[in-house]
């Protein structure tokens, strides 16, 4: 959505806004910011389904 210009912007200000404004434009369909790669899951979690730690293994592995 495109708001209108602030009222008390002098007609300088106004010129100078609308150049930035179609400069980011013109950049953002020239340049597309690139999509980050997908979020990689663990593959496996000390936790039960429940969410509870699993004490008993991890307390055995650290001996």
């Amino acid at each position: 959505m495109v708001h209108p210009t602030p009222p008390y912007l002098s007609p300088e200000q106004r010129e100078r806004l609308e150049q930035l404004a179609d400069a980011a434009r013109l950049r953002a369909a020239l340049y597309p910011s690139p999509t980050p790669p997908p979020a990689r899951r663990r593959a496996r979690s000390r936790q039960y389904p429940a969410g509870r730690p699993n004490s008993w293994r991890s307390v055995r592995g650290r001996r």
